[in-house]
């Protein structure tokens, strides 16, 4: 049996960064970590950034795994090479139905290689519960987790990440709180002693595809009108300032959740410049990879009706600011 662990959290808690950090661990521990990651629109972005620690990562984009995408999803599961050192890390968009997904992954038999699914919650310290319309949906993703596991704790006091833990303990007691170190020693041993585990026992083909398919397409439904997320792509121009992306990005309207791309800067020779960006306190964090990415310069936008059309005129605007300038014109 091949350990499955599945990350969920919302958008711009840190999913990806806790895997960043995770995956090194497994590695050195000698074992062979692959990830599934599901976004909207381009997952390839922050499978760019994992390139480097992880010899294989499936990106899905799109829909949720939990509704849109489960086929993606389980034709990735089925594809996969696995061995006796083979650890499945699959990380979930940042407003999937944990519930549906775990349901998915528990019950389905296309899932039959994997043990039961652990889920890692990732919870943000300074936005937990600060998402107004969205607050109830951030909180159901904890409901199912294993681990939780606290993020952006570095910018309040102590009182806040304990008030925090508080409350997430309060809505799932049974999960354990881990740090990215001793969460990682968990997965060891779960890897460690997965030979030992009996073979998943499921019902019948024909009465799981069919039981499952009735429940899950009520709860796509729900799953629907509990979060009216978009999503929209851009093509962007290589040779801007890192100024100039980051004005492009503080201008976002206040629709925009979460942004994030990758360019490559002026002055970028053999590098580019993944960026994230966060719009509830319009953070921006950029990092430099020397890897050529798979896609071309590109920025993602997520968020409840996006205005798109503004968007994309302000864009314009500052690709032909930026165009003017370098040929000299006004």
């Amino acid at each position: 049996m091949t350990p499955l662990i599945v990350f969920i959290g919302f958008l711009g808690a840190g999913k990806t960064t806790f895997l960043r950090g995770l995956l090194p661990q497994l590695n050195t521990a000698g074992l062979e970590p692959q990830v599934i990651l599901n976004d909207y629109q381009n997952a390839r972005v922050d499978a760019f950034t994992l390139r480097d620690r992880v010899e294989s990562v499936v990106p899905i984009s799109g829909n949720c795994v939990c509704c849109g995408s489960r086929d993606e999803m389980f034709d990735a599961l089925a594809a996969a090479q696995l061995n006796p050192k083979s650890v499945m890390l699959m990380e979930a968009n940042g407003t999937a139905d944990a519930a549906q997904l775990i349901d998915l992954l528990s019950c389905d038999l296309r899932a039959v290689r994997y043990a039961l699914p652990w889920q890692l919650a990732v919870v943000d310290a300074q936005r937990w519960q600060r998402r107004e319309e969205y607050n109830e949906l951030e909180a159901l993703q904890l409901k199912t987790a294993t681990h939780l596991y606290l993020s952006h704790t570095n910018n309040h006091d102590a009182a806040r990440d304990d008030q925090v833990m508080t409350a997430v303990s309060e809505l799932n007691p049974a999960a354990t709180w881990v740090s990215l170190e001793t969460f990682a020693s968990e997965v060891i041993q779960l890897a460690a002693d997965a030979s030992k585990l009996p073979p998943r026992v499921l019902r019948s083909l024909d009465n799981s595809v069919h039981d499952h398919g009735h429940d899950h397409n009520h709860a796509h439904d729900q799953h629907l009108v509990t979060h009216h997320f978009a999503s929209m792509e851009l093509p962007l121009p290589d040779g801007w300032d890192r100024s100039e992306l980051e004005a492009f990005l503080q201008a976002l309207p206040p629709e925009v959740i979460r942004a994030k791309g990758l360019v490559r800067l002026a002055g970028q020779q053999d590098e580019y410049t993944v960026f994230d960006y966060l719009g509830a306190d319009r953070r921006i964090t950029l990092r430099s990879y020397t890897a050529t990415p798979h896609v071309a310069s590109l920025f993602l936008a997520i968020g409840p009706h996006l205005p798109r059309e503004a968007i994309q005129a302000s864009l314009s605007r500052l690709t032909h600011s930026s165009s003017a300038t370098d040929t000299g014109t006004l």
